[in-house]
């Protein structure tokens, strides 16, 4: 009877036990195309923030050297990069930049690899992605009513930044990275709805509305 009493629990086990690991198997293509969108968009950030750092390079050097980005007083690399606001954390921007993006493309290339991240891991980087476009947004608000002058080579930093946001919100939701916690189930019906993607989409909207909004950038 103790033996019948086994075997049926087995095989109540078994299927449940089948069925999640067919979803991680399902899961499992979806969070490597994620990872790579995370790569490929680290990977971009990181070309542009290298750019800013030589370009900086070149005006701490020369303070009377034109950069190919300074084509007049409202697109002008060099009044963004000389603002105080270009080194608020005291190194200039673009080298936390290019530290934050190599932190994305490490994870993401370990996951090309075939690493599986850990939940907590996954959270931290989610984390990470939430906080740097945070401040990008901050550095852009700035620049369109502080600085006065647009880098382009910032607005396509920050929309690298919003692109690892929605990759990473969907690999948070996917791997349950919060778990059944109030942001996880927050993150759950956000991705089940896309109302993700509509909320980073505003995100980036909202940055680009500001700066078109401003007579003195694009007038």
């Amino acid at each position: 009877m103790r033996d019948s009493g086994r075997m049926a629990t087995s095989e109540q086990q078994t299927p449940a036990t089948l069925e999640t690991f067919d979803e991680k198997v399902a899961l499992g293509p979806k969070v490597g195309d994620l990872w790579s969108v995370v790569t490929g968009a680290a990977l971009i950030g990181a070309v542009f923030t290298g750019i800013q750092i030589v370009e900086k390079i070149t005006i701490l050097k020369n303070p009377e050297a034109n950069l190919v980005c300074d084509l007049n007083t409202k697109v002008s690399c060099s009044t963004v990069l000389d603002a105080w606001q270009s080194s608020v954390l005291g190194p200039p921007n673009s080298l936390v930049g290019a530290v934050m993006f190599s932190v994305f493309f490490s994870g993401g290339l370990a996951s090309f690899l075939g690493s599986r991240h850990s939940r907590s891991y996954v959270a931290t980087m989610w984390g990470l992605a939430v906080f740097f476009l945070a401040f990008a947004s901050w550095f852009m608000f700035e620049t369109a009513f502080s600085i006065r002058s647009l880098c382009p080579w910032c607005v396509a930093i920050t929309t690298a930044v919003v692109v690892i946001c929605v990759a990473l919100t969907r690999v948070a939701a996917a791997e349950r990275a919060f778990g059944d916690t109030r942001l996880g189930r927050l993150v759950d019906r956000a991705v089940a709805s896309r109302f993700d993607l509509a909320f980073w989409g505003a995100w980036w909207l909202v940055i680009a509305a500001f700066l078109a909004d401003r007579p003195d950038l694009t007038g």
